[in-house]
C-alpha cells in the first residue's frame, strides 16, 4: 500500500494502526517469518478478511511494515539547488531511515530473504521506491547536462546505496551525514560537468 492509497476514513485508518502495530510486534518477537496474516488478525484481535483487504499477500504486510518503519519520505529535492546537493538529500533520507528501525527491520528481512519468497519480494518492492527514485534523479542530472551523459545512472545509484546499506548493516554503525557528504563528493564528484 502506497502513501497515495493511505486511507482517509478515521476508523480505517486506526484499525490498520493497530494491525501494523500488531505485526511490528510479531516481527520483533518472532521474526520476519512470525508475520502472517493469521497472527496480525490474532493479535491485532480482528478478522483475518480484514487483513486482507489492507495487504493481499505477505509480502505486502512486511513491505508496509519496512516502509513504516523506515520512516522514508521521498519528496523531490528542490529542482534549483546542484546535483550534488539533491544526491545528499536524497541519500541522507535514506541514511536516517536505516539509522533507525527501518535499519533493524532490513537487516532481519534481508538475511531471511534468501528462504523465504514474500521477504525476498517485499525487498523487492522496495526497491521500486527507494533506489529507484535516486536513479531518476541522477537520469534528470544526465538529461539536464549537470552529469556527464556517459554516466550510468543505475551504477552511480548502486555505488551510493551500496555503501550506506554496507555500513549500517554489516558494520552496525550509525551513517553520519560527514559521511554521506564524503560518499557523494567522491561518487558524483568525476562525473559533474563544469
Amino acid at each position: 500500500m502506497t502513501n497515495s492509497e493511505r486511507p482517509t476514513n478515521p476508523q480505517v485508518q486506526r484499525t490498520q494502526k493497530l494491525m501494523l502495530d500488531a505485526a511490528r510486534g510479531l516481527l520483533a518477537d518472532h521474526g520476519p517469518e512470525g508475520v502472517t496474516h493469521l497472527r496480525v488478525a490474532g493479535a491485532a484481535g480482528v478478522a483475518r478478511a480484514t487483513v486482507y483487504r489492507h495487504w493481499p499477500d505477505r509480502a505486502a504486510i512486511l513491505l508496509d511494515l519496512l516502509r513504516t518503519s523506515a520512516d522514508l519520505d521521498l519528496a523531490p529535492p528542490p529542482p534549483d539547488s546542484s546535483i550534488t546537493e539533491r544526491v545528499v538529500i536524497v541519500l541522507r533520507t535514506f541514511a536516517k531511515a536505516l539509522n533507525g528501525d527501518g535499519g533493524r527491520t532490513l537487516a532481519a528481512m534481508i538475511g531471511l530473504s534468501e528462504w523465504d519468497d514474500d521477504v525476498f519480494a517485499a525487498l523487492g518492492r522496495m526497491a521500486t521506491f527507494g533506489p529507484m527514485f535516486l536513479r531518476s534523479v541522477l537520469s534528470d542530472a544526465v538529461e539536464q547536462g549537470l552529469l556527464d551523459a556517459r554516466a550510468d545512472p543505475a551504477l552511480l545509484a548502486d555505488r551510493l546505496i551500496g555503501p550506506l546499506y554496507f555500513r549500517r548493516l554489516l558494520y552496525h554503525e550509525d551513517i553520519e551525514n560527514v559521511y554521506v557528504d564524503r560518499l557523494v563528493e567522491a561518487t558524483i564528484g568525476p562525473h559533474l560537468v563544469d
